[in-house]
């Protein structure tokens, strides 16, 4: 399989943080890009928005006190 060639535009506060890591790391800004790619992808879809979707949806009868007993308030 070959590669493929693609540009997208970065807010520069995101390149250049970017630019430090990969300096930091001794990496390619491209590495990076394509590590950070490559590990959305492998992720199963969805899993953490479930989550945050099951904890913050109000349900018939409870409070936010009972959201805070149970620490979901920095969700």
């Amino acid at each position: 399989m070959g590669n493929i060639k693609t540009s997208f535009v970065l807010p520069e506060d995101l390149y250049l943080e970017l630019k430090r890591r990969a300096a930091e790391e001794r990496k390619t800004v491209r590495d990076l890009v394509i590590e950070a790619i490559l590990e959305y992808i492998s992720k199963p879809r969805g899993g953490r928005k479930k989550l945050i979707d099951l904890i913050t949806t109000p349900y018939q009868g409870a409070s936010p006190e009972d959201y805070r007993e149970y620490n979901y308030e920095d969700v």
